[in-house]
């Protein structure tokens, strides 16, 4: 069973200069740990906190797919529509994906 995730990353946010003058200066960021949800009565899908893969999110599951042509077209339809790349994962782990070249990622 495959499914999307995108694990937790640190990066730093650039310092916003206000119209009043004031600065926010630069700061760390942290994401969150985050996978692609169904709820079970509706078509959509749904993005958040990643639980694991038997724990729940506002009555949501983790989409899980049987095939991984599926999984990937779900995970190009979440990039352009969000523009937020997830990784796929699998029960061992994330999975190496090879590309068109024969080059995995």
């Amino acid at each position: 069973m495959y499914y999307l995730r995108k694990e937790p990353e640190a990066k730093t946010l650039p310092e916003i200069r206000k119209t009043d003058g004031t600065v926010i200066p630069e700061r760390p960021y942290m994401s969150d740990d985050r996978a692609v949800y169904k709820h079970s009565d509706f078509a959509r899908f749904y993005r958040g906190s990643f639980t694991g893969l038997d724990g729940r999110h506002q009555g949501m599951k983790v989409y899980t797919c049987k095939t991984l042509k599926r999984i990937l077209e779900l995970r190009q339809s979440t990039l352009s529509s969000t523009n937020e790349m997830f990784d796929v994962y699998d029960e061992n782990g994330k999975v190496e994906l090879p590309n068109e070249g024969g080059v995995t990622e």
